[in-house]
């Protein structure tokens, strides 16, 4: 599996008891510097660092539990995170700008952690070589070769066993984040236990970590682990029941903990970036379960699955409204009571122009039957707008804000490229999502053959 970098931290109470930590940034160019920790949705400022001369930066932190992953940066767009609390002093140095390239010299467990990186790195490459040979081998039904990959194999997952007990061991915080690494092989590990391989991955992705261990709820790794778990079932699960899925997984951690709630929003993290209908599930039962005690992750976490929803089928589509070619306003209220496409396009889009003259066949065969067009465009320049109306005898409805991909139609509905269909039946709820050429053709041909 591919591994992202890291990316995330949680805020956490200053306490005045505890091992100190001094930080000094040198770094050139600054105008400020921040130390940060996330949230659970993006970074909060935990406090400023003060200048103590030019190209140098210092700021105290207690550290009451042990070391702690926290954040060094100008803006939170270019950060490099750190383990806090190794020692009396870590030192960062870098450039502003270029953050994420900082070094922290002289700091064992920031160099043990680079180093636990780059070897989950190596044991990725390793499973996926190792994989593909074995397939391969099994395909020609080379035994002799599959033997031999399966000994590799089982060889990995005695280092990366081994990997956990030396980190845990060294820097129990690394451990942690080990655990959350750690994926044994299906071929070797299974044993008959379940009967599939995706059955197999739910149930043991996690199998080293402790899930009542508090440390985990103040580790970013807990959030990239859970995105990276949501990632990879993702492409297995493409419905709705992936949300029950994790569900069944996040539930092991403690009722309202930062761990629970980091594993949620990874994993809302990796949907909502794939738009998997699982998305607007997850993010309700995030702001269910976390809204009283975290209400700015929750309300990011719903403002980000609003768009989300149109997505999902069974759904009330958002309503809009906008003026057409001659400036008058049509809304999509209005059209209720039709079944209703929303054809997302553009002048200038090629692949839009070309599925035209199908969606033109379709609108004249069932406009008579209560079908109804509504094209809103992503042009910018009117006169091209038009035209292209004109050019391809587009003759049912169109609205544009003529502001590209700026439109807030677009943006309401999170179209990110064209041409994208969305489908309303006469009460002006989602029936599908980009149907094109022979599946709309189907799917209108289901639809008004009962009526």
């Amino acid at each position: 599996m591919k591994y992202l970098s890291i990316l995330l931290s949680l805020l956490f109470s200053l306490s005045i008891s505890g091992q100190q930590t001094n930080i000094v940034v040198e770094a050139n160019g600054c105008q400020a510097v921040y130390l940060y920790a996330f949230n659970g949705i993006d970074f909060d400022v935990v406090k400023p660092l003060t200048s103590t001369k030019t190209g140098e930066w210092a700021t105290e932190i207690a550290v009451p539990d042990g070391p702690v992953f926290r954040y060094i940066g100008s803006r939170t767009s270019d950060v490099l995170p750190v383990v806090v609390g190794g020692a009396d002093t870590l030192t960062i140095t870098g450039t502003c700008g270029q953050f994420k390239q900082a070094k922290t010299p002289n700091s064992e467990i920031n160099e043990a952690y680079q180093e636990l990186k780059l070897t989950f790195q190596a044991h990725n490459r390793d499973f996926s070589n190792g994989m593909r040979t074995y397939q391969a081998a099994a395909a020609k039904q080379d035994s002799k070769i599959m033997e031999q990959q399966l000994a590799a194999l089982a060889n990995l997952d005695e280092r990366k066993r081994t990997l956990i007990e030396k980190t845990t061991a060294a820097y129990p915080v690394l451990g942690k984040v080990a655990t959350l690494n750690t994926y044994l092989t299906f071929l070797n590990e299974n044993n008959g236990k379940y009967q599939t391989e995706l059955d197999y991955f739910v149930n043991t992705y996690f199998q080293f970590v402790n899930f009542q261990d508090a440390g985990y709820g103040d580790l970013p790794w807990t959030y990239e682990g859970n995105r990276n778990f949501a990632n990879t079932l993702a492409a297995a699960v493409n419905n709705e029941q992936l949300a029950d899925i994790l569900m069944a997984v996040y539930n092991q951690w403690p009722e309202g903990s930062r761990a629970r709630l980091f594993a949620m929003t990874g994993g809302f993290a990796a949907l909502s970036q794939k738009k998997h209908p699982a998305t607007v599930k997850l993010a309700d039962a995030i702001v269910e379960q976390f809204k009283a005690d975290h209400p700015k992750v929750t309300a990011k976490v719903a403002a980000q699955a609003a768009t989300m929803r149109t997505f999902s089928t069974g759904v009330e589509a958002p309503l809009f409204a906008g003026p057409n070619p001659e400036g008058e306003t049509i809304s999509l209220e209005s059209l209720r009571g039709k079944v209703v496409l929303l054809d997302f396009w553009a002048s200038w889009c090629g692949p839009c122009r070309r599925e035209n003259p199908n969606v033109v066949k379709l609108y004249d065969k069932y406009k008579e039957k209560g079908f109804e067009i509504l094209g809103v465009s992503l042009d910018k320049t009117k006169d091209r707008w038009v035209k292209a109306i004109a050019d391809d005898k587009l003759t049912w409805l169109h609205i544009s804000d003529l502001k590209g991909w700026q439109s807030e139609y677009g943006r309401l509905y999170g179209v990110s490229s064209i041409p994208q269909t969305v489908l309303l039946d006469e009460e002006g709820k989602i029936i599908a999502r980009n149907l094109r050429g022979a599946a709309l053709e189907q799917k209108l041909a289901d639809i008004f053959s009962v009526k």
